[in-house]
This record gives C-alpha cells, sequence and structure tokens, in this order.
C-alpha cells in the first residue's frame, strides 16, 4: 500500500465525518465526538505505519505487576534492574528501546504547545466537574427534600467521596489524565522550564537517574513525553521494543499513554501472570484493545513461573520434572479453555477474529514446542548473579531455598537455573521466528491497516445509523399529546419506582453482603489444611567432657562421647504453607466475588424494576422510551474493586524471625505457634478487607440510589424533548432523518467498499 493510497482512506474519512457531523442534531453529540477521534488517531499513525523500510516495532503489555519491566531487564539488560521495578506501578513514560553501537538514553519532554493542551484539557476537567458536581448536589438535595419533612433547619447535601470520585470518572478520560498531570507538576512549578527540550541520561548511572524521571514519585514524570533508550545488544537490531505503562494503571495519564502508543506497534507480547493466568483483563486486552489499534500479531507469554511451580498442590518433596510437566500442561489447558470459551461467547466480528488468531498462535506453540512461553524473570536474575558470584537478594535467596526444599531434582547451578528461567528459549526461538518473518508482518500490518480501520469505522457508523432509525420511529409515530402524556405517565412512574428502586439497591446490597460474609467464612475454613509441617528426627554423636581426679589434689577433663537425639523443621515448609493459604484464599475470594458482585445481575433487577414501574403506568409505553435512558444510566453503576492479599507481608513474618533454613527442639514448638498466629492474622485481615468490600459496596449502591430515579428522569426527559421538537416539525424532521440516515447508510458502503477493496489488495 502506497502512501497515496493511505491518504485517500484518511480524507475519505474526513469527507464521511463531514457528511455525518450534522448528526449531533439528531443524536447523542458523543457518537461523533468518537469518531472525529478516531480518525485523529488513525492519521497521527497512519505516515508510520505504512512505511514497510523501518525497524519492527514491538510492544510488551499487560496488566500493573504483570512483571514487564522485570521481563525486559532479563531480556535485554542481561538480568540488571536497568528500568525500574517495585511493588506499586513505576513506569510512567513510555520507554522505546532500540540497537546502537554505543548506548545512551534520552528524555523527550512535552513540547509548550503540548503543555497549553495539557492544561486547557485540565481547566475543561474543572469545568465538568464543577458542573456536574452542582447539578448532582441539587438533585441530591431534592432527592432528600422529598423523602423527609424537616423544621425550617438546613438539609447536608454535601457530597461523599464516592460520589465526587464517579463524577470524575464521567468525565473524559483524556481531561482526568491532563488534570493528574498538570497537579502533579504543581509540587514543583520549577519543572516546567524544561518543556520542549530533550535531555540525555548518564548511561554509568541509569538505573538511579531513570527513576527521576519514570519513578512513581520521579520530580519529571509529569513532563515526560516519553524515554528513549539505545542499547548497544544484537537482539534489538532492526526492532524497536516499547515498554508500556500498566493497563489498568491506577494513575489515569499511564493508562492512557499505554493505549495511545499501542497503535504504533506491530506485535505485541501479552504477560499475563501465571498465578492469574488469563484473566479477564487479559482477554480484554486481546479482543477489545489489540483489534482497536490494528494489531494483528500477539505472543502470549506467562509470567511469574516461579510462583506457578511453588504453587504446585502436591505434599511432600516432589519431583521438580513432574510438577514442571503438571503445572506446564495446567497452564496450557487453562489458556486454551479461557480462549475457546471467549470465542464461543464473543459476539463481535471483530474481537471473535483477535481471538481466532491468538488461538492460532497458541496452537503453533504448542504444535512446535508442545509448551507457551512461560517465564521468571527472578530465576534469571539469580542465575545471572551466581555466574558472577553476585549476592542475592533476601527475596530471591528465600524463593531459591523453597525450590530447593520442596523439588528433587532442582539445582542451584547458574546454568540449571537459566534454563528454568524460560528467558533464553523465548529470545532463541520468538526472536528469531520474528526477525525471519519481520518484513512480512510489517507488510501485512501496512496492507491490513485500512481494512482493519475501515472496519472499526463501519461499527461505529452503524451505531449511529441504530440510535437515529429510533429516533426516526419514534418521530413518525408520536404526536404532541402523546408525548405529554408520556411525560406524565413517566413523572408518575418515576415517582412510584422510586421507593421500589431504592429497595432493590437495598436487596442488591443485602445478597451482596450475604455472600461476601460467606466468603469469608470459607475463607476461615481453609485454615485447618495449610497448618501440618514435617519434623523430622536425627542423631548425632557429641563429645563431652568430665572431670576425673588423679594424684590426690588434681584433676582433669576426660573426653566422652553421647549420642544426642533431636528434631528439626524446615522454615520453608511454613512459608509454603502460607504461600498455599493466602493462593487458595484467593481463588475463594475470586470466585465468590463472582457471585457475589453480578453487576450485569444487579443491573437487570434493577432495570426490571423499572420496566415494570413504567408497565404499571401506562401498558402501551415504549419500551425502548425507557430502555435506552436506563441502559445509559445503569453503565455507570459501579462496584469498587477489591484489593490481592500481599503474600509477600506475611512471608517476610516468618523469614525474619526465623532466618536459617531449620529450627530445632524447642524451636519447632515457637515456628509452629508462629505460623497459627500469622496464619489467624491472614484470615483476620482477609476477613476485614471483606467486611469493608461489603460495607463500601453497600454505601456504593446506596448513593446510587438517591440519583439513579432521577438521572434516568432526566435521560428519558432530554429523549422525549428531542422527539418534542421534531415533531413540532414532523414533516420537516422526517425528511431531515431519512436523508441523514441516507447519508449514513451511503457512508457504511462506502466503508464496506473500501474494506473489501484493502482486503483484496
Amino acid at each position: 500500500m502506497g502512501i497515496q493510497n493511505c491518504e485517500d482512506f484518511l480524507q475519505k474519512m474526513d469527507s464521511i465525518f463531514e457528511k455525518i457531523k450534522d448528526g449531533e442534531n439528531f443524536i447523542q453529540p458523543d457518537y461523533l465526538r468518537d469518531f472525529a477521534e478516531k480518525i485523529h488517531r488513525a492519521r497521527t499513525h497512519a505516515g508510520e505505519i505504512i512505511n514497510t523500510n523501518r525497524d519492527l516495532k514491538i510492544g510488551i503489555v499487560g496488566q500493573v505487576k504483570a512483571g514487564k519491566s522485570s521481563f525486559l531487564n532479563a531480556l535485554i539488560f542481561d538480568g540488571r534492574d536497568i528500568l525500574p521495578k517495585a511493588a506499586t506501578p513505576m513506569t510512567a513514560a513510555l520507554t522505546k528501546i532500540t540497537y546502537a553501537e554505543k548506548s545512551s538514553a534520552k528524555v523527550v519532554f512535552y513540547s509548550e504547545t503540548d503543555w497549553t493542551v495539557i492544561e486547557e484539557n485540565s481547566g475543561r476537567f474543572d469545568e465538568d466537574f464543577q458542573r456536574a458536581k452542582k447539578n448532582l448536589e441539587e438533585r441530591k438535595k431534592s432527592a432528600v427534600q422529598n423523602r423527609f419533612s424537616y423544621n425550617g433547619s438546613p438539609v447536608d447535601c454535601s457530597l461523599t467521596e464516592a460520589e465526587i470520585k464517579e463524577i470524575e470518572r464521567k468525565i473524559s478520560p483524556q481531561y482526568r489524565a491532563c488534570k493528574e498531570l498538570t497537579e502533579m507538576a504543581e509540587k514543583d512549578s520549577s519543572i516546567l522550564s524544561k518543556l520542549g527540550t530533550e535531555e540525555e541520561i548518564s548511561v554509568s548511572n541509569l538505573q538511579i537517574d531513570l527513576a527521576q524521571y519514570v519513578g512513581a514519585g520521579g520530580r519529571y514524570t509529569p513532563i515526560v513525553k516519553w524515554i528513549e533508550m539505545s542499547v548497544a545488544n544484537d537482539l534489538l537490531k532492526g526492532i524497536e521494543i516499547v515498554d508500556t505503562p500498566g493497563l489498568g494503571d491506577p494513575i489515569m495519564s499511564r493508562s492512557e499513554k499505554t493505549k495511545e502508543f499501542l497503535m504504533a506497534c506491530d506485535l505485541v507480547f501479552v504477560l499475563s501472570p501465571t498465578p492469574q493466568f488469563m484473566s479477564n483483563e487479559d482477554i480484554s486486552l486481546i479482543i477489545e484493545t489489540l483489534p482497536g489499534e490494528s494489531i494483528n500479531h500477539a505472543v502470549l507469554v506467562g509470567s511469574k513461573f516461579d510462583s506457578a511451580i511453588l504453587d504446585d498442590s502436591a505434599r511432600g518433596k516432589q519431583s521438580l520434572r513432574s510438577v514442571l510437566g503438571r503445572t506446564v500442561r495446567k497452564l496450557n489447558d487453562s489458556a486454551q479453555r479461557v480462549i475457546s470459551a471467549s470465542r464461543r461467547a464473543e459476539k463481535s466480528s471483530v474481537g471473535g477474529l483477535a481471538l481466532k488468531r491468538m488461538e492460532a498462535e497458541m496452537q503453533r506453540q504448542l504444535t512446535e514446542d508442545r509448551s507457551l512461553y512461560y517465564i521468571s524473570s527472578i530465576l534469571f536474575s539469580m542465575s545471572r548473579k551466581l555466574s558472577d558470584a553476585g549476592d542475592l537478594s533476601e527475596l530471591e535467596a528465600h524463593i531459591l531455598s523453597q525450590l530447593l526444599d520442596r523439588f528433587d531434582g532442582m539445582k542451584q547451578e547458574p546454568e540449571f537455573l537459566l534454563e528454568l528461567a524460560g528467558i533464553d528459549r523465548l529470545r532463541n526461538r520468538e526472536f528469531a521466528k520474528i526477525r525471519k518473518e519481520k518484513e512480512n508482518i510489517i507488510a501485512e500490518r501496512s496492507r491490513e491497516f485500512i481494512k482493519d480501520q475501515a472496519a472499526f469505522f463501519a461499527k461505529q457508523i452503524n451505531e449511529i445509523q441504530s440510535e437515529a432509525e429510533q429516533i426516526l420511529r419514534l418521530t413518525e409515530t408520536a404526536d404532541v399529546a402523546g408525548l405529554q402524556r408520556k411525560l406524565e405517565t413517566s413523572e408518575r412512574a418515576l415517582i412510584d419506582m422510586r421507593r421500589s428502586i431504592e429497595k432493590a439497591f437495598e436487596l442488591c446490597a443485602v445478597d451482596t453482603r450475604k455472600y461476601i460474609v460467606d466468603v469469608a467464612h470459607q475463607v476461615k475454613s481453609l485454615l485447618d489444611k495449610h497448618t501440618d509441617f514435617a519434623v523430622a528426627e536425627g542423631s548425632e554423636v557429641e563429645t563431652r567432657y568430665r572431670e576425673e581426679s588423679f594424684l590426690i589434689f588434681f584433676t582433669k577433663e576426660v573426653p566422652y562421647n553421647v549420642t544426642v537425639f533431636y528434631k528439626t523443621a524446615n522454615v520453608s515448609d511454613v512459608v509454603r504453607n502460607l504461600q498455599k493459604f493466602v493462593a487458595d484464599a484467593e481463588r475463594n475470594i475470586a470466585s465468590g466475588l463472582k457471585l457475589a458482585i453480578d453487576i450485569g445481575e444487579i443491573r437487570n433487577k434493577i432495570k426490571n424494576v423499572v420496566l415494570n414501574a413504567f408497565q404499571k403506568a401506562d401498558a402501551e409505553f415504549d419500551e425502548n422510551d425507557v430502555l435506552i435512558p436506563v441502559e445509559l444510566v445503569l453503565s455507570k453503576v459501579t462496584i469498587p474493586e477489591f484489593s490481592v492479599v500481599d503474600s509477600e507481608k506475611y512471608q517476610n513474618m516468618i523469614i525474619e524471625e526465623f532466618p536459617t533454613a531449620q529450627v530445632r527442639n524447642e524451636d519447632i514448638s515457637r515456628l509452629e505457634l508462629r505460623q497459627t498466629e500469622i496464619l489467624n492474622k491472614i484470615a483476620k485481615d482477609i476477613t476485614a478487607a471483606l467486611e469493608q468490600k461489603a460495607a463500601q459496596v453497600e454505601k456504593t449502591l446506596s448513593e446510587q440510589s438517591i440519583h439513579f430515579t432521577d438521572d434516568v428522569k432526566k435521560s428519558i426527559v432530554a429523549r422525549m424533548e428531542l422527539l418534542r421538537k421534531n415533531i413540532s416539525d414532523k414533516e420537516g424532521s422526517i425528511l431531515r432523518y431519512k436523508d441523514f440516515l441516507s447519508r449514513v447508510a451511503a457512508c457504511k458502503e462506502e466503508l464496506r467498499v473500501v474494506g473489501k477493496t484493502a482486503g483484496e489488495g
């Protein structure tokens, strides 16, 4: 595909947008804003994508804490901790890594123009926030006064923290990201003097210096646009690797930046931690995010493989070979099962195609290698340190000790650890394949770009068409008197359903709490399954001395041997018990919360209450008059997330108190007592966290119930007002809608032809 074809496509999209941009007079303007934004993104990246004479761009993607930076430290920097890693997200800027004979690093800061736009968007965030805050305060005050009578004293209708967060969540992600950046920069406004500049970072002290630019608390983090690193590593010849911030990153600006740059990648490695292999978030990434960025090549990598090995359920010392085989089969089966189930459930043709491609890629790996790629960056780091006679970190030493204690055939030789880490296998096999197919991958992406983008634009056009057709149908059948009746009956229905809605939310909260309490009980019931540890008996000959008299006034010490019997226990057995308890608890929590917090079920219950209320008010009321506004409001009903248990914290309690590998005799009782105390503490902490979760759910649902009815009313009234406006000039409106739909249909046909032509080309 030549540059002219791509330019023609983008011009075609501009032309299509011009033909339908007046749709904001017929439907909600959000549809058109999304369409315009996608055109802008396609234009931003198109030139580079269609250029076939370039490096192959590989993205490293995955959720927060998937181990992306650790993986790249092993893959590119031979195990050295160059890219920041920590318990909390640290990758605050996009990092591009390329080949050069002489290593270098450069920070690119936002330009002054960039920052002006960021500040403007931050200001828009403030405007939208204040407007929404004022509206919610007024609705809340009205709702409270309607429910209760007062003696003239002021009503406290201040917003809760959850309500404020909900307002912020509804504001444009772009505005939220910009607001966050400006707030971070306000802490040290002197950094703004670097806008529009670039800065070299010392390669000799890169690990320390880099944290100032990409660390979570880095001084320059808010104004860094990206970081470029050139490394003298032959692996990178002809390849550019992009280390992305984590998807799902709690810091919005970083998560947005990941999506912004994904479109530049030709191929991605999807890192999924093996303890939570192929989560819903990973599937969402494959189905939604990657296809939206025209990325058709993805390699699945299971990270943190050492944790999966240690998670094996067998008791007693096991053969490492058997455990590895069992663990790999379980992970392989899990990935295939999840992908196949998702394919059957996925209704979107685009998402289904993405899953089909991933399934084919996994099948290729299983056919060629009988396994997907499972890697352990920490084992790779151990291998390198032991090879260089370096010291292991406390965590590395502990993991190595566990592996040696639990598995027959486990060795601590550098070469053995290197093979177990799996990094070299991925590097040697996958990168050899990528290098061989580089030109084909780039050419395919260049060739498929127009087709992929046309498919997504067609999907958006279809949504615009459906909404406009619905409004047209209502305009054709409605009359002023009928609309007035509908408004009156909707007012009655809304008044009648207000208490029912609040009751439905309350019942959902009660059901949720019941399930969560059950989960807490299940977690406690697991305690007894994780208390056993082996106690071995041993003996040793000990030399002692006794005094014996000789002559009359003298004594001397005479040695003699005594066999001493003792008992020993491995500290690693107790650590493993803690790990297993936490792992089992997390599995129970995950499955339990799926039942407890089924947001889809909650929304269905609320929807049924609304429909029942409207059916009682007016049997002829069109369901779509209610369902569409209700769906818009229900899509914003959310539930707070549950934090995963931090197992390392509890393991360290044992390791710090019992630093040796084994304990003897009376220390065994002390170890057993400490294990019981910590297990009970874990159970207590989990119960407290679940109780807090239940309280959060109750509070959230209660707060949302207060303004839910008013939000539905506002949405219904807006829809009715649009219809009222239409039927005030019914004939003219019908003609205008038909003309608009005719233009939309023509645009769909244009996109169909574009996609077909691109596919044939």
